[in-house]
């Protein structure tokens, strides 16, 4: 039943020229059904660099992954830069079962991400 699916979503933000996609609750195939549209318009549509905040994803699994992915998808051909803020360590090992650790820059909190230039430098 769809009642008994848990809350997710995400909000969109500009700050320091990058756009900041904050996520909340389970991010699973139902999610990638429901927020795959709106963010990869939002992705594809923005003229800046991507941050996509996971600090308030309370469960990830393939369907999260594939989300993700296709956020990425959808800004790269312009050449902006995707970073995933993920601070949870069972996230980090998802990611990395899922081969994506070389897909996305990872970094371990918002301010980090809002630092890190393009070639994986501070600002």
């Amino acid at each position: 039943m769809l009642e008994d699916h848990a809350e997710f979503g995400f909000r969109a933000d500009v700050r320091q020229e990058r756009l900041i996609i904050v996520f909340r609750g389970e991010l699973d195939i139902y999610a990638d059904e429901v927020l795959a549209a709106p963010l990869a318009r939002l992705a594809r549509e923005s003229r800046r660099d991507l941050v996509l905040d996971l600090g308030a994803v309370t469960f990830l699994d393939c369907g999260g992954l594939t989300l993700l992915c296709r956020a990425g998808d959808a800004a790269r051909p312009r050449g902006t830069r995707v970073v995933l803020v993920v601070d949870n360590p069972f996230f980090h090992k998802i990611l990395r079962l899922g081969g994506l650790t070389a897909t996305f820059e990872i970094a371990e909190d918002l301010e980090t991400a809002l630092m890190t230039g393009a070639e994986g430098s501070p600002v």
